[in-house]
């Protein structure tokens, strides 16, 4: 390899040469032209234009050369773009840089060499423009003057050839960001347009044609595409284009739109003016389908806002138009009313007619709803059967009241579904705004008591708050607080009362009742937690208590060898109802080692009642197949019925105490316990009466016949070890009356 100069700038200057973009491009007249001028002005063979990369030397231009390039090594150009002036080599045979070149030793055997550098810049040599001869031989001046105007012409041509590429490179590029722009438009659904305003001509890019659903490519004038548009969108963009085009407005809207094969879609249009070079004014914007996006926005707003059973407004919208209202009326003298809405036994319409059925009841209750107010209110489904009204009111609830009875009458009228004719009430509790109910969290407590207060005292009602309900409801909540927390104390016990047989008078069962032992010693009783007892949660807990701690007494009992045939715990309508009681009696029974013979089950008619009856008859059912007592408590004070006793497991009646306190005194008394006691007795079963404080009370049930006896008269209730001491003491006695009596 034969070493060569190399440009101080050689980086700078391969840089240059590629940005021309001139390498390996094919040959051209006018370049060809320069090379045999400037042969013919030497009489030599060969003449090249002669661009100098890194390794090679290429010839744009070339006469009298087979090879479109050499090997940069062998080029005598090397030495040309080291400066500005003409390089010449008179005699190659006599120069020691190239006497062994290649080129001179062999084909084309170069003698003489004129070279003229040539640069866009005047600092970056990129080619040369030459002339070679086979003989050695000198330049005259005018060869050499001659020669550097041929490389002006040169330079020129390279011009011309970036020019050239540039434009190529320009219309290449405008043809790319036009395919671009169209794959863009067709992605994104955008479209561009213009509109003449005087005119009133417009322009469409293809994408607004296919927004439109319109083949072609003429549009329509300014009248025709704004028929696309429903008419009370018309009137909409038309203000936004009429403010546009005369006072320079830009604008964005959103509007309905219908394609001109009738399909609805959503668009956005915006534009703002351009003006022409001779002064046109141009109405210049883009038109965007946006239907997925809105479409996928109205279902986000709908899932947030709306419920999806019922199509009324939801929860949380319910509580942002509650908001709103609240502060928007804070300034007026118009008050906000709350009308909180529960149906009546929806639970026994989903367990026995099926979900689907539910469903349909609580769309047609909605529909109801939003048919019935005024236009003015608000209504939503806040979850479950529950739903709420808004209402503005003058300040008091005569207008909340009069549309609340009239959603009571609506609601009461039967649905059909499928072949069923469901039908379903509504209570609803009113709460107004007032000074003292500004927030809210207030009015929605309230109008829950008013709720809960129809709830607790007959449904199917409209009931407006008013502060007794609070005072009954802290009543309430004081009442579970004191169990609540007396069964975490462990406080909670049975006190027991002697159940007495009336022909042996000796004592043969007891009643576990429920007894509170405060911190300071005192005991509460019944009437000191009366409201919890009510509580179905509440009272379920009690039960479990009692009858956990009764048959451990009893097992106490029995180990100390106390003669005592049985323990009756009361069991509430909740407790009964519950899908474990039976399986807790029974586990019970047997941690304690008693047989079901040691328990008896009280229960009062009320548990009968309702939709519910079909399973406490099967509880009822397994306790007694098992061996289980079941005693109806009170019986004649509620609900009673002849066919409770006939229909279900009963094994025991008691006589409430109010009869029996008036034996002697009052002559419907004495025939209602004569007729219950006979009633008992006539169907074998046993027969207790209540409350017996007297001695003329005991002589008249025992008279009548009751089997059984309970009350002062023997014993008050007594907790599981005074009642051991007492049991020791009649054991040894056998004196019922004189070792109870009195204590």
């Amino acid at each position: 390899m034969i070493s060569y100069p190399i440009p101080n700038n050689e980086t700078e200057r391969l840089e240059a040469l590629r940005s021309l973009r001139i390498l390996g491009t094919e040959a051209t007249p006018e370049f060809d032209a320069v090379v045999d001028m400037a042969a013919s002005i030497f009489d030599a063979p060969i003449a090249l234009v002669s661009f100098v990369d890194k390794d090679h030397q290429w010839f744009k231009a070339k006469l009298g050369m087979q090879e479109n390039q050499t090997c940069r090594d062998v080029a005598f150009c090397n030495y040309t773009i080291l400066s500005t002036e003409v390089f010449e080599v008179e005699d190659a045979w006599q120069d020691e840089r190239f006497c062994h070149n290649p080129l001179v030793t062999g084909d084309p055997f170069i003698r003489s060499y004129v070279g003229v550098p040539i640069s866009l810049d005047g600092r970056t040599n990129v080619a040369t423009l030459c002339v070679i001869d086979t003989k050695p031989r000198k330049a005259t001046e005018a060869q050499l003057s001659q020669l550097t105007k041929l490389r002006n012409i040169v330079i020129g041509l390279i011009r011309a050839h970036i020019t050239a590429m540039e434009a190529k490179r320009s219309e290449r590029n405008a043809r790319q960001r036009g395919k671009l722009l169209s794959q863009v438009e067709r992605m994104s659904k955008i479209g561009a347009w213009s509109l003449d305003t005087e005119q009133l001509t417009t322009v469409w890019s293809p994408q607004v044609f296919s927004i439109h659903e319109i083949d072609g490519t003429e549009p329509p004038p300014l009248e025709g595409a704004m028929s696309f548009y429903p008419d009370y969108e018309q009137e909409r963009l038309g203000k936004k284009v009429t403010a546009c085009i005369e006072n320079g407005v830009p604008y964005e809207i959103e509007c309905d739109f219908i394609t001109a094969k009738g399909n609805k879609r959503r668009v956005r249009s915006s534009a703002e003016i351009e003006y022409g070079d001779d002064g046109t004014k141009f109405l210049i914007g883009v038109l965007k389908d946006i239907t997925d996006q809105y479409e996928k926005d109205q279902e986000l707003w709908r899932t947030a806002h709306v419920d999806a059973l019922t199509g009324i407004a939801n929860r949380h919208s319910f509580h942002r138009e509650f908001d709103k209202r609240i502060n928007a009326h804070a300034e007026e003298n118009d008050h906000v009313a709350l009308l909180m809405i529960d149906l009546d036994n929806f639970k026994d319409i989903n367990d026995h007619l099926g979900h689907l059925a539910g469903d349909a009841v609580l769309r047609t209750v909605a529909n109801r709803i939003a048919d019935t107010i005024p236009e003015s209110a608000f209504c939503a489904r806040l979850g479950g059967d529950e739903f709420a009204v808004l209402l503005t009111t003058p300040g008091n609830t005569e207008a909340a009241e009069e549309l609340a009875a009239e959603l009571v009458d609506v609601i009461n009228q039967p649905i059909r579904h499928e072949d069923h004719e469901i039908r379903t009430g509504a209570s609803i509790g009113v709460a107004c705004q007032d000074a003292r109910t500004a927030t809210e969290d207030d009015l929605f407590l309230k109008s829950d008591l008013a709720l809960y207060h129809i709830k607790q005292n007959g449904r199917g009602r409209v009931k407006s708050y008013d502060p007794s309900i609070t005072a009954v409801f802290e009543d309430k909540r004081r009442s579970i607080l004191l169990v609540t927390s007396a069964i975490t104390d462990g406080r909670l016990e049975p006190f027991y009362q002697p159940i007495i047989d009336l022909r042996t008078k000796k004592l043969r069962g007891v009643e576990a009742l429920a007894r509170i032992r405060n911190p300071d010693g005192t005991i509460s009783g019944p009437a000191d937690f009366f409201q919890a007892l009510n509580e179905p949660q509440c009272a379920n807990e009690i039960d479990k208590v009692m009858l956990d701690l009764a048959l451990r007494d009893f097992e106490g009992w029995k180990r100390r060898g106390l003669d005592i045939d049985f323990v009756s715990v009361n069991a509430s309508s909740s407790c009964i109802q519950s899908d474990t009681y039976v399986d807790r009696v029974f586990r019970g029974l047997a941690e304690h080692n008693l047989s079901p013979g040691n328990l008896k089950i009280e229960v009062v008619e009320s548990v009968f009642l309702g939709n519910e009856n079909a399973d406490v008859s099967g509880v009822l059912e397994r306790l007694s197949a098992n061996g289980i007592m079941i005693s109806l408590d009170d019986f004649g004070t509620g609900f009673a019925s002849l066919s409770h006793l006939r229909d279900y497991p009963i094994d025991c009646i008691k006589i409430d105490k109010s009869f029996v306190m008036g034996l002697g005194q009052d002559d419907s008394n004495t025939a209602i316990v004569q007729s219950l006691i006979a009633l008992g007795r006539s169907m074998k079963l046993h027969v207790i009466a209540e409350g017996i404080e007297t001695q003329g009370q005991l002589d008249f049930v025992s008279a009548l016949g009751s089997h059984f006896g309970q009350g002062y008269l023997f014993s008050k209730p007594l907790d599981a070890e005074h009642l051991a001491s007492y049991m020791t003491n009649i054991g040894a006695s056998q004196n019922v009356l004189g070792n109870f009596a009195g204590q």
